[in-house]
């Protein structure tokens, strides 16, 4: 009995040293990490609405048929590409016009105050329905009609790059052949134009996976205005 204690003894002593000799296996073990921090930066969509040539105090006292200089650009002043809209407010009336040889109309009708001549090389008129509202806007109860202009074809935007801009949408505007006498002598009449733009990449591409391709978005001008205009980008407060 005294020889099977002393081999008991020796087995617990040879399976605490296998213990110890097991966990410091463990405690062995080849271990590393390693980390990425990749610095992106954010772009900018920027842009400025010049008029070189508009001369506010040209437009005083101003007569029918009287052409005054007014030359819209846009001038891509941000970091990233952009396409680029122009819209413009024409104030709208009932009125009695006159041919140029000065041959009345026989009624009032209502007229635009104000006509131009688009560059149609480098910008096109966005015409009908797109999100519930049809271009151009003829609103006779506020008196204005509201055309919208995309830079490029009636299917294709151009791209404007950093530090450049556009080509003017129009450089005169001329006054309605209006005859005395229909309420428009001594008033104010505004034309407005807003400018918008948008980043020329992964426009409403629909994609539901990714594929690293920034290529694939839209480019024509009435899927663009479609979501810019969803967007509503917010009009600085005029000076």
């Amino acid at each position: 009995m005294a020889k099977s204690k002393k081999n008991v003894k020796q087995l617990v002593v040879v399976c605490a040293l296998v213990g110890i000799l097991s966990v410091g296996s463990i405690l062995a073990y080849f271990t590393d990490a390693d980390t990425a921090t990749n610095t992106f930066t954010v772009g900018k969509v920027s842009i400025d609405l010049v008029e070189e040539n508009w001369d506010p105090d040209t437009a005083t006292q101003i007569t029918p048929l009287e052409e005054l200089a007014k030359d819209p650009k846009v001038e891509n002043n941000g970091v990233n590409d952009a396409f680029v809209f122009l819209e413009v407010v024409v104030p709208y009336a009932e009125v009695t016009v006159a041919a140029q040889d000065g041959t009345k109309a026989a009624a009032k009708a209502w007229t635009e105050l104000f006509s131009y001549t688009v560059d149609n090389t480098n910008w096109a008129e966005v015409t009908g329905t797109i999100k519930d509202v049809t271009y151009p806007i003829v609103d006779q109860t506020a008196g204005t009609v509201t055309h919208l202009y995309a830079y490029g074809s009636d299917t294709e935007l151009k791209a404007v790059a950093k530090d450049t801009e556009t080509t003017t949408l129009f450089d005169y505007v001329r006054f309605a052949n209006v005859i005395e006498d229909e309420g428009l002598e001594g008033t104010s009449l505004d034309i407005v134009v807003n400018a918008y733009a948008i980043q020329t990449t992964n426009i409403n591409d629909g994609k539901t996976e990714i594929d690293g391709d920034n290529a694939d978005g839209k480019t024509s001008p009435s899927e663009v205005w479609s979501v810019l205009y969803t967007q509503s980008p917010e009009m600085p407060t005029t000076p």
